[in-house]
């Protein structure tokens, strides 16, 4: 399998990214602290898996064969999923395509990460982390049929009694 397909393939099933967001990351996206990678998507920087880690990192240092085939002129974002066009991210469909020609449907396979992930964190975190909008998080809460609200409620009495020390 394509190192890119490998990649934006862990991205949806990991993370229940959009292939329309994972096409659109940049090199710049990726932040390497403590021998550990970061994955800036939303408001906090996002943790990646050393595995994952690694193939975004082979992708980011691909050699200029990987890069467009026609001749541009350097400026712009380094796309670490770049299109043939100079300056361009991947197009939508060929990109889509790519993942469904290697057995991953990126629309059912982002519904199961992202259910997944709201069943392991309360909707406001999920959004911040990932970037997407509260209502949508909010959404996904509801579809997983995941109630927080004893945890809210547990983390404002928490604060109230002064027993949550913040660094």
């Amino acid at each position: 399998m394509p190192l890119g397909v490998r990649a934006a393939g862990a991205l949806v099933l990991l993370f229940g990214l959009p292939t329309s967001r994972i096409r659109q990351l940049c090199i710049g996206h990726l932040h390497v602290t403590d021998e550990n990678t970061y994955l800036n998507l939303g408001a906090h920087p996002l943790l990646v898996p050393p595995k994952l880690a690694a193939l975004l990192h082979q992708l980011a240092a691909a050699p200029a064969a990987r890069r467009p085939r026609l001749a541009g002129d350097g400026t712009g974002p380094s796309w670490l999923f770049p299109g043939l066009i100079p300056g361009r991210p991947a197009s939508p469909a060929w990109f889509s395509r790519q993942l469904l020609d290697h057995g991953i449907d990126s629309r059912p396979a982002r519904n199961a990460a992202l259910i997944a992930l709201v069943e392991e964190l309360p909707a406001p975190i999920l959004a911040d982390v990932l970037g997407l909008h509260i209502n949508t998080a909010v959404r996904w809460a509801d579809i997983a049929k995941r109630d927080w609200s004893s945890y809210l409620a547990a983390r404002v009495a928490d604060l109230e009694s002064g027993s949550d020390q913040l660094c």
